[in-house]
């Protein structure tokens, strides 16, 4: 009778585990199991799988309306027994992705042509490897596709599969996981790597982030990818970001009719001037009119974001710094924002320009201030942009030859009395309290720099540093600043890329992260101008609201 009864219990718990393993794989969990074991694949898995098949391979044909700039900055680390990895150098690449006849990046900046010694990896072929599943065989008959679970990537509810090639597939083969959203089952996320390289070739792993750019459309944004085991001096990290997808005529076409202007009444059909310009203010309007050009043109190769709230923080501590060193003969100072990760900045006329990846690094707003009043100095020394950009032909060149045909970096004897006048702004500024953790700031860059050169290098201005990494902006700063302590987390001398600015990879616009900050529970999680992974809150495509635009008087 025992005996009997045991037997029944294990076949109530066979008949239950069954009856787990074939539910559907639809569900409303967020952790509800998906994947079965050998039994057959159920008609709504099959459309699942089927719709997934139609919509990557869709994805692929729509892609190449597209022309995305891309940048991804390498740092090759080492072992560290305190801080974990640490940088022992770094590469970059800055282009744009084109997939006229085939996928192929072209650059902006100097590439090397191969990798040295199979030291290290060429930058540009990270994009390449991830934007796509696989663009010419992703079906059943090249690869399996098991579901795992359903899990929610930010607000986005998707369905995780595991992809795996056939023998039937060929070089570059994906091996994975794949996330799909649960409306019309387009892939969000990769991660994994492909395999069957070419002969002498390998190929590395990645984590890519789709966002949804466009209604039912989601497009690659971010590229993660790090190596342990491919020998300490391939052992790296690595970020591609991507932005810029609109860079049609169509949107330019719209953006024009669609603004609504508010003119003044009554409507002037002349200037309130009736006389020439003097030879001051014409020589202001021509260096105005170069500024123009300049930033209209970096503006069309989506290098520089549109005017947006970012700037608006920016120009109020530049006006601080105005207002207390009594600036009153300075014209108004615009701020804008360069989209690459390079820790930069620079002045034209009136505007000052500073690089997406130094807003990141800044720990505070003393060492946002440190950087303007390097900047306000060179517009208060009268150090412009040359006016030979006034004539707009200069600039009638490809985006391809277009960071090389402008000069606007600073010689070494403007910095250094930039460097000088800006000191003094920040004494008499409300920052002139903080100044040690700005000099620390200084100190931890002098410190990164020789590691990382393309970081602290500048694609347009003046890099953080110069002269082979031995001198440093602002260094004037360092003798008020404690040692650096690498050790203390309490002391945060400098941010990891990534912390501070998000971009709509749509139009380029930037704005401030909302997350909170985290406290530290070691030093290996400090990270100062290091990549780091992202891993962006998905949400689905929301209309943006419309911008009305009034006339200037």
């Amino acid at each position: 009778m025992l005996t009997l009864r045991i037997g029944r219990a294990i076949w109530i718990l066979v008949l239950a585990f069954v009856t787990l393993m074939v539910l559907p794989v639809i569900g409303r969990s967020r952790t509800e199991p998906a994947k079965g074991g050998v039994q057959p694949e159920s008609a709504e898995l099959a459309s699942i799988i089927n719709h997934i098949i139609s919509g990557e391979n869709e994805y692929s044909r729509k892609i190449v309306e597209f022309s995305p700039r891309v940048e991804t900055y390498i740092q090759y680390v080492q072992q560290d027994p305190q801080l974990g990895d640490v940088a022992r150098d770094d590469a970059t690449f800055l282009g744009r992705l084109q997939f006229d006849n085939a996928a192929k990046e072209a650059a902006f900046i100097d590439v090397p042509h191969a990798p040295r010694l199979r030291t290290h990896l060429r930058p540009d072929y990270f994009a390449l490897e991830a934007v796509a599943v696989d663009a010419g065989a992703f079906d059943r008959e090249h690869y399996t596709i098991e579901p795992v679970r359903w899990e929610y990537l930010g607000d986005v509810r998707c369905l995780a599969l595991d992809v795996q090639p056939r023998k039937s597939a060929g070089v570059g083969a994906f091996i994975g996981r794949i996330w799909v959203e649960d409306h019309n089952y387009a892939i969000v996320r990769m991660n994994g790597v492909r395999v069957h390289p070419p002969r002498l070739n390998f190929y590395v792993h990645f984590d890519c982030w789709r966002e949804n750019l466009q209604p039912g459309l989601w497009l690659p944004v971010y590229i993660y990818s790090e190596e342990s085991d491919l020998g300490e001096r391939l052992r790296y990290k690595s970020m591609t970001r991507l932005w810029g997808y609109d860079l049609t005529a169509r949107r330019q076409q719209q953006e024009w009719t669609g603004i609504q202007v508010d003119a003044p009444a009554p409507v002037r059909d002349s200037s309130e001037h009736g006389a020439d310009l003097s030879p001051v203010e014409s020589r202001r309007l021509l260096t105005v009119e170069a500024e123009h050009n300049v930033l209209d043109r970096l503006e069309k190769a989506r290098l520089i974001a549109p005017p947006g709230p970012v700037d608006k923080v920016l120009e109020t501590v530049v006006n601080n710094l105005k207002a207390t060193n009594h600036l009153d003969s300075v014209p108004p100072i615009q701020c804008r924002v360069m989209l690459t990760s390079t820790l930069e900045s620079f002045s034209l006329a009136y505007t000052i320009v500073v690089s997406r990846g130094l807003i990141d690094v800044l720990p505070d707003e003393a060492s946002l201030s440190m950087i303007l009043a390097h900047e306000v100095a060179h517009i208060a020394l009268g150090h412009k942009v040359s006016t030979n950009y006034a004539f707009n032909d200069r600039l009638a060149v490809s985006d391809e030859e277009l960071l090389a045909s402008l000069d606007l970096a600073r010689s070494s004897e403007d910095e250094a009395a930039a460097d000088a006048k800006g000191i003094e702004f920040l004494k008499n500024s409300p920052y002139k309290d903080n100044l040690v953790q700005a000099g620390l700031f200084v100190r931890a860059a002098a410190a990164a720099a020789p590691n990382a050169p393309h970081l602290f290098g500048g694609h347009l201005g003046n890099g953080l540093t110069e002269g082979n990494h031995k001198m440093i902006r602002m260094a004037a700063l360092i003798t008020a600043s404690p040692a650096l302590a690498p050790g203390n987390v309490n002391q945060v001398a400098a941010l990891p890329l990534g912390s501070r600015v998000q971009v709509n990879a749509w139009d380029g616009t930037v704005a401030f992260t909302t997350r909170k900050a985290v406290p530290l529970v070691d030093a290996t999680e400090k990270m100062p101008f290091q990549v780091t992974p992202v891993i962006p809150y998905l949400t689905p495509y929301a209309q943006p609201s419309k911008i009305e635009v009034s006339a200037r008087k």
